[in-house]
């Protein structure tokens, strides 16, 4: 299980531990199950007993745009895994349906694109491929499994 910041940085680490274990042991990666990841808030906010929580920054600004900003609710960032209160970990580890996500059985396709990202050759397709991304892209985090 990857426990890493829902922030860039967080998916850059899950990426560099798939890149570890496609170099080093492949055929893991190739086992239905065998990686998953526990996902926690990045935002959460609140107004009276209303409580909201994104796990990604794009999902948050799309609700605070539909929101007049968010104006009258609480909002409380989570800068990594430490800002979670003791409260809120122990809410998390007891609804592991929601907070863990497991990563598919990989094929070549995703062994593949995993190289295109991490290689020194692949350096030439991943600048292609950076070129193509937009900033508002996010990985929706209410799926039981992603590829």
């Amino acid at each position: 299980m990857i426990m890493a910041d829902q922030d860039h940085d967080g998916s850059h680490i899950k990426g560099l531990v798939m890149n570890m274990f496609a170099h080093f042991w492949p055929s893991l990666l190739r086992m239905e199950g065998f990686l998953t990841e526990f996902i926690t808030p990045i935002v959460k906010v609140t107004k009276g007993n209303k409580e909201k929580v994104f796990f990604t920054v794009p999902e948050y600004q799309i609700w605070k745009d539909e929101t007049d900003g968010g104006k009258g609710w609480k909002i409380k960032y989570y800068k990594g895994l430490g800002t979670s209160t003791s409260k809120e970990a122990q809410a998390y580890f007891s609804d592991l349906d929601r907070h863990q996500i497991v990563f598919e059985a990989a094929d070549e396709i995703d062994e593949s694109a995993l190289a295109m990202a991490f290689c020194k050759k692949g350096a030439d397709a991943r600048k292609i491929w950076l070129e193509g991304c937009t900033p508002d892209t996010y990985l929706d985090q209410d799926v039981e499994s992603i590829k």
